[in-house]
């Protein structure tokens, strides 16, 4: 819950850089389903491995949606 607004501010500056269709659908539904695994790995009680794998997936999209806004930002 920590990073949804987060990811909503940088997923909408992601998508006014108009990137191609299916970049922006796999970074951002990639986004939505690692959370998810996520939530269920941590609700299941896997090892911290398993948890930590999908919410480091899912930051690592999160810090490119973000570096790739502002460097649009930086080059307009």
């Amino acid at each position: 819950l920590e990073n949804l607004p987060f990811f909503l501010v940088a997923g909408f500056l992601y998508v006014l850089t108009q990137p191609s269709l299916i970049a922006a659908q796999c970074l951002l539904y990639g986004y939505v389903v690692s959370r998810l695994l996520h939530f269920g790995a941590y609700v299941t009680g896997q090892i911290h491995e398993v948890r930590a794998t999908f919410w480091t997936i899912g930051s690592l999209i999160l810090i490119y949606l973000t570096v790739r806004a502002l460097l649009a930002a930086l080059g307009a």
